[in-house]
């Protein structure tokens, strides 16, 4: 056996070994044991290899082209099939917002540029020249990223699952986070005033949003049975979009007290045993009826048209409650953050853009000890803050006061049965 042994004393094999067709190839290794044996041995054991994968070749792996992989055989298929789609989309129980972005992407971006290659012919380069084109659409960089992250979800998927050996880095750009947008206590309050004057079953969505910082699902799927109206506290269980129902965003459920504005437009509501906010037929209300709503209610309120309509109101919600100093802690899990780096971004802006509390506001919460329930009656108090077009905040706009329960003679009694 032609085992040798270097100048420093290890131990290794070289050897051509003729193949059944008469074609040779060479080995070469070293043994785990620095002996003559082991070497020896791990020769023999490297020509069988050779020799038995010469005799059974394994079959060649069949590539799939990025169209078959993402979308399915089928391409006038009206949803994904593939086994991306159905392996990875669907077994990680990806939101169906999620999907609708991923189909979204695929359709509009991954398809012409991707469908017909196959997976293992996509190299850095093909990525690279991917992405110069989208910075030449003037694309935002955030949605570029959005872009490039389902390409590499796709592809190291398919490494996962043993369909090609490697995938291209696919690196993403570098982003400075927007800065929370939110409406300041004027415009908040002219908000729920217009809301109020509209339904009250929009009045009551509008404090869902605004005074509890729900997402706009997350009011579309709110049930009574999540209303605890005698500790005051609502559970974040569910969200609803495009008519389906699945966990919140961060797949979590949360709890969130009630400030007495929102005490007060839930009471008023009535008793009920399906959603909060729901139409005429007991169904709950649906993206179109929810975006027309707030769209008429900003429009009733002097505001101009902004993207995000009802995010603006939980941005408002974390804002506000930053600006009246909350433990950073508590808005998170009011907010269902999963990273506390997601709630600062509300502190940072209110303290950036810091403004003057309406004395209204400041002494809705005078005599209050506890930091939490403070704050509470500080963001329950903005329904009766300056109003725009109004000069002074001795002057609150009655329009938004709501109607307390009877023995209650004032907002702050209200808030003290919820909070107590």
């Amino acid at each position: 056996m032609p085992v040798r042994r270097k100048a420093n004393g290890s131990w290794f094999y070289r050897k051509r070994v003729k193949l059944p067709d008469g074609t040779r190839v060479e080995i070469v290794g070293t043994p785990v044991r620095n002996t003559k044996e082991a070497a020896e041995q791990a020769e023999r054991a490297h020509i069988d290899r050779v020799l038995d994968e010469a005799e059974s070749p394994t079959k060649k792996k069949e590539v799939p082209i990025f169209s078959e992989w993402f979308w399915g055989g089928d391409a006038t298929a009206t949803q994904p099939n593939g086994r991306f789609w159905q392996e990875w989309v669907v077994a990680r129980g990806n939101k169906p917002g999620e999907r609708t972005q991923k189909i979204s992407i695929y359709r509009s971006h991954l398809k012409e540029r991707f469908g017909s290659q196959k997976l293992n012919h996509i190299n850095v380069a093909e990525v690279n020249r991917f992405r110069a084109k989208l910075l030449g659409d003037s694309l935002s960089r955030k949605t570029i990223n959005n872009i490039l992250a389902v390409l590499s979800k796709t592809l190291r998927y398919a490494v996962d699952a043993e369909v090609i050996d490697r995938a291209p880095k696919v690196g993403i750009l570098k982003v400075e986070r927007p800065e929370i947008e939110a409406w300041d206590l004027e415009e908040y309050a002219g908000i729920l005033a217009a809301a109020k004057v509209d339904s009250r079953t929009w009045y009551a969505a509008v404090c869902l949003a605004g005074e509890a910082g729900c997402r706009v699902g997350e009011v579309r799927a709110l049930k009574w049975s999540d209303v605890d109206m005698r500790a005051g506290t609502i559970t974040i269980a569910r969200q609803r979009r495009h008519g389906i129902e699945g966990t919140p965003k961060g797949g979590t459920r949360r709890v969130v007290p009630m400030t007495n504005c929102l005490f007060g437009a839930l009471r008023s509501l009535g008793p009920s045993k399906g959603y909060v906010i729901e139409d005429k037929t007991g169904e709950p209300m649906t993206d179109a009826q929810t975006a027309k709503a707030i769209a008429r209610i900003y429009k009733t309120a002097g505001l101009a048209k902004r993207r995000g309509e009802w995010h603006l109101m939980r941005h408002s919600f974390g804002t506000h409650a930053a600006l009246f100093g909350v433990n950073p802690w508590r808005l998170q899990a009011w907010l269902g953050h999963k990273r506390i780096d997601e709630t600062m971004l509300y502190v940072h802006v209110a303290a950036a853009h810091a403004r003057t509390i309406p004395q209204s506001v400041v002494q809705a919460s005078a005599g209050e000890l506890d930091p939490d329930r403070r704050v509470l009656l500080m963001l329950g108090s903005r329904c009766t803050s300056v109003a725009p077009g109004r000069s002074s905040a001795k002057e609150p706009d009655r329009r938004c006061t709501h109607v307390a329960p009877q023995g209650s003679e004032t907002e702050n009694s209200l808030g003290d049965q919820i909070l107590n």
